[in-house]
């Protein structure tokens, strides 16, 4: 019985121990295990907390402005316009293939517009984003905001409207374009043309534009415009066919290319050179129409000469046409000669027959190439005869001494049913003050002397017919006062101050205020 009892104790000891060491064997198991776990959890903690740092300064990085090297400021994916200047640039990016950034092309990429934007100068500029070649295919939010201007209308695949020249993946948002051309009656549209892209573009949204002037500016000689040419001449026929009979115009200018300016004679023998030429004339003949064609092409042979600027213009009934020509003697050309106005149709209800004024170029003026702003004719009675006469306004010239406007004059003589040219009007005049009858010259030699001279019309000729000279002392303080009539001293004033000066002669308007 005592060895039974001994050998069951034995075996349950055994038993004991053995399932002892079963269950340490299963604990050492199961915390191994947890432990691993423990640390796959620790890591995977580890890679979120990092993902969430990540995401973090990745939306900080996108709600923050920065600037791209397109010159642009981007923020949440959205590259943001603020004014003008920035649309010009997002033009021609897009036009050119351009990138905003690398590996983003400027057609495709996203827009946001922050501020409302106003197209305005005078004359007004024709524009537009996305071309034929290259549409705008991104999309652009205006946030609210409005754009307001002159642009052509476009019909594109997914989008009609002015402004955008679009593909069907574009899209345009939350935008208010407030289009202008209604309103464009008698203002002049321009239209500046550095490549062949910009022609080809202007040439085809021209139609689209209502009854208003056309200048073009062409930037690079080597450029196709004969197309751009004869949709300007169709323009002029349509502004001609008017029945309310408004002034009207439209004008071409080719500009060399800078670095042909500082070219000596002999680039006139190159090839590319007389291709140009031939370009130019064939353009600008072609805006002329076969009214004005071979008088100036007989000019052009007499002159051996190339043209370069013409502008067709309406005064009432009469029609004229201004053109200038380049000397083959070298680009820059003899700046001190003479340019041609062609004049005929109806004058106050009188027909007028073809003239052709030779008008000679005015010294010391700051240039006399054709553009937007010169060579543009006015009504004005400029000898007071009770007749409307021609004022030519060739442009603006100027030093140290003042800026002044640069004029000639034709007058009508009655007697003949024709205008003349009219020598005596001032060449350079400060005020036009024809309600008084007279003109204004001011100018001025540094420190040194200040001269306003009043000229009127004596026995049928402008001359000078009062003249103030204000001359001073060398540290600057006011000196004396000389005042003229028809070339005679008449007084002389010492003055204390500069205010004396308008004090003693109001009527001579010496600061030519207004």
């Amino acid at each position: 019985m005592k060895n039974f009892k001994t050998a069951f104790l034995s075996a349950l000891t055994l038993c004991l121990c053995l399932f002892l060491t079963i269950r340490c064997g299963l604990y050492a198991e199961q915390n191994r295990a947890l432990t691993e776990e423990n640390e796959a959890l620790s890591t995977d903690l580890s890679d979120k907390e990092q993902a969430l740092t990540d995401n973090k300064q990745t939306v900080a990085e996108m709600t923050q402005e920065t600037e791209t090297e397109s010159g642009f400021l981007k923020k949440n994916g959205l590259y943001l316009i603020d004014d003008v200047r920035q649309l010009w640039a997002l033009q021609k990016l897009i036009a050119t293939g351009g990138e905003m950034e690398p590996g983003v092309p400027a057609a495709s990429a996203s827009y946001r517009l922050r501020n409302d934007i106003e197209f305005y100068s005078d004359p007004v500029p024709l524009f537009y984003l996305g071309t034929e070649e290259m549409p705008f295919r991104g999309s652009f939010d205006g946030d609210g905001h409005r754009i307001r201007g002159y642009f052509p209308l476009i019909y594109g695949v997914d989008y009609t409207g002015p402004m955008f020249h679009t593909d069907k993946s574009a899209k345009i948002e939350n935008l208010y374009i407030d289009d202008q051309r209604d309103n464009l009656t008698g203002r002049t549209v321009s239209i500046e043309l550095t490549e062949q892209w910009e022609v080809a573009e202007a040439e085809r949204h021209l139609p689209d534009f209502p009854i208003c002037n056309i200048a073009t500016e062409i930037s690079d000689w080597d450029l196709d415009a004969r197309q751009i040419a004869e949709k300007m001449h169709k323009h002029w026929e349509k502004l001609l066919a008017q029945e309310d009979g408004y002034d009207c115009s439209v004008s071409m200018t080719f500009y060399p290319r800078s670095e042909d300016f500082e070219e000596t004679p002999a680039v006139c023998d190159t090839n590319d050179h007389g291709t140009y030429i031939q370009e130019l004339k064939t353009a600008l003949l072609t805006l002329a129409g076969a009214e004005y064609t071979d008088v100036i092409e007989e000019i052009l042979e007499q002159e051996e000469g190339y043209l370069w600027f013409l502008r067709l213009e309406r005064i009432e009934g009469l029609i004229c046409c201004t053109f200038e020509i380049g000397r083959p003697t070298g680009l820059t050309g003899s700046f001190d000669e003479h340019y041609y106005l062609i004049t005929e149709g109806l004058w106050e209800g009188k027909e007028v027959s073809r003239q052709c004024f030779r008008i000679p170029y005015i010294d010391g003026a700051w240039y006399h190439i054709g553009t937007t702003s010169s060579y543009q004719v006015q009504r004005e009675d400029i000898d007071f005869d009770s007749r409307q006469d021609l004022l030519i306004h060739e442009g603006f010239s100027g030093g140290s001494g003042g800026h002044w406007n640069d004029y000639h004059a034709l007058v009508w003589k009655d007697d003949i049913g024709q205008f003349s040219y009219f020598p005596s009007f001032p060449a350079q005049v400060s005020a036009l003050d024809f309600n008084r009858r007279r003109v204004i010259f001011h100018t001025s030699t540094g420190w040194d002397s200040e001269t306003v001279s009043v000229y009127e019309i004596v026995n049928g000729e402008y001359i000078c017919t009062k003249e103030l000279v204000c001359q001073r002392n060398s540290d600057g303080t006011v000196n004396e006062l000389f005042y003229y009539e028809m070339g005679e001293l008449v007084q002389t004033h010492r003055l204390s101050d500069l205010d004396e000066r308008e004090t003693l002669y109001p009527d001579m308007n010496y600061w030519l205020k207004g």
